[in-house]
């Protein structure tokens, strides 16, 4: 049976499509993200056969999810294959250790070259945390990558494997602990984020930057950690928006309140002002969300707003300094962030049609983006190419569905209509603005579209 499916993979996968032309237009619209709507873009009207492909691909796929996943685990290649490599830009199509094979090995592919020296340190049982983090948190990237052994201090053993999975456990259960003031649990006590009064630790931040080289080691000795974080915390370790919906995961209790009031209309019933109270060490404070917001009444008109402010202070702003701490020491082993190196790599490899290096639109477009904070970065690459991540090997390696392809830029005529972007050949469609102060406000409206009211623009 296994190549009569890889034969309808490769002939409904985008990948066959013969006409390149026919397909340079079609993509899985960003706007919406349904492959229903794949074909239609602003700048191609109408029905495309590239798009129906890719609705009967993903219909076949999600129909035989159970097979498809038994033969990648049977030849774990298959996903580097023609046929299979499709499924690797849909992950929900990939069961979870399939998609974890497929992240490893990309890992691997990596550092295949590189060798590390190992790393041996000796800790107090009773102070796993504090002992660790004096001998890990000063060292560089690629030590960090090295085999670790592990010594608890008095005791006998050589570390075969044991004493560093007794390790992990026990320094995550210590840097969760309530009385370090780093984490605090969700309200259904299963999952951590930063506690916004983490300051009375004098090295807070210090601390945030060593749990997050924790945990990124651990992902990458494959080691298990006794922690789990709320989703907002792993959106921001792999700088993904965040949206309001994420405060479920947090208070399901406020976040069905939150849902009324944006449902409901709240005139004469709800006495808010833009400002929260926060209890802070028995003490109560007063935190605005926006400038004065203490005396800005909340209303019908501006909930949306309210909505957004609110839920970006407790899972963003209220914890900022805390979580880019901990990305800067989890993306030294997993390193995912855009840096600058990384846009100057995303600009080498871009195609234009339509346009060229020296357009201005171009040249503005490169400005804007130069501009962008992370969560916009993140929110243009989701926008264009349907991940908010760099690949691995850089953009040179960005995959469309006909195989490898590049970042691209269309220049689309319709000056009163927003950017829009075909994931599928991660094509950008932008109109030929009049200026930069347009093609910001019109681009940055495209991108942040899916999460107005929702997110934080």
């Amino acid at each position: 049976m296994q190549p009569l499916f890889e034969a309808f993979l490769v002939v409904k996968a985008p990948d066959s499509v013969k006409n390149a032309s026919s397909s340079k237009n079609a993509g899985k619209s960003s706007s919406s993200m349904d492959v229903d709507k794949a074909a239609e873009g602003e700048c191609s009207p109408g029905r495309n056969p590239s798009a129906l492909n890719v609705k009967e691909f993903v219909s076949f796929a999600e129909q035989h999810r159970h097979t498809l996943n038994m033969y990648i685990r049977q030849d774990k290649s298959l996903l580097h294959s023609i046929a299979f490599a499709p499924l690797v830009r849909y992950p929900k199509l990939l069961d979870f250790d399939n998609k974890k094979h497929f992240f490893r090995s990309e890992l691997k592919k990596r550092n295949v070259s590189q060798r590390y020296n190992s790393i041996r340190i000796n800790v107090r049982r009773d102070y796993v945390f504090e002992d660790s983090f004096h001998q890990i948190v000063l060292r560089k990237p690629d030590e960090l990558k090295g085999r670790l052994t592990v010594t608890f201090n008095g005791e006998e053993g050589v570390d075969a494997g044991g004493l560093t999975r007794e390790w992990y456990l026990i320094l995550s259960k210590q840097m969760l602990n309530p009385d370090k003031a780093l984490f605090i649990h969700s309200a259904n006590g299963l999952t951590y984020q930063p506690n916004p009064a983490s300051t009375i630790q004098p090295d807070h931040l210090k601390y945030f930057k060593f749990a997050g080289q924790i945990v990124g080691k651990a992902i990458w000795d494959e080691q298990l950690l006794d922690s789990h974080f709320t989703l907002s915390m792993y959106k921001h370790m792999l700088n993904q928006p965040i949206e309001y919906t994420d405060v479920e995961s947090i208070d399901p209790e406020y976040f069905r309140n939150l849902g009324w009031m944006l449902n409901n209309d709240i005139t004469d019933i709800l006495e808010e002002t833009f400002s929260i109270v926060r209890e802070q060490f028995g003490e109560m404070l007063t935190i605005d969300l926006k400038p004065n917001g203490r005396n800005v009444p909340v209303t019908e008109e501006n909930k949306h707003e309210y909505v957004q402010l609110v839920a970006e202070q407790q899972m963003t702003k209220g914890i900022k300094e805390q979580i880019d701490a901990f990305k800067e020491g989890f993306h030294q082993l997993m390193p995912l962030t855009s840096s600058p190196s990384s846009l100057q790599d995303l600009r080498l490899n871009t195609e234009y049609t339509g346009y060229t290096r020296e357009s201005p639109q171009i040249q503005w477009f490169w400005n804007i983006v130069q501009t962008l904070s992370q969560e916009d970065l993140a929110r243009l690459l989701q926008f264009v190419t349907g991940t908010s991540q760099v690949p691995m090997d850089g953009f040179k390696a960005l995959r469309g569905m006909n195989g490898p392809q590049k970042f691209n830029i269309h220049r689309c005529g319709d000056k009163k209509r927003l950017p829009s972007s075909h994931t599928c050949f991660n094509q950008l469609d932008l109109p030929e603005y009049s200026s930069e102060e347009e093609l910001s406000k019109y681009l940055l409206s495209a991108v942040r579209e899916g999460f107005e009211g929702f997110g934080f623009s």
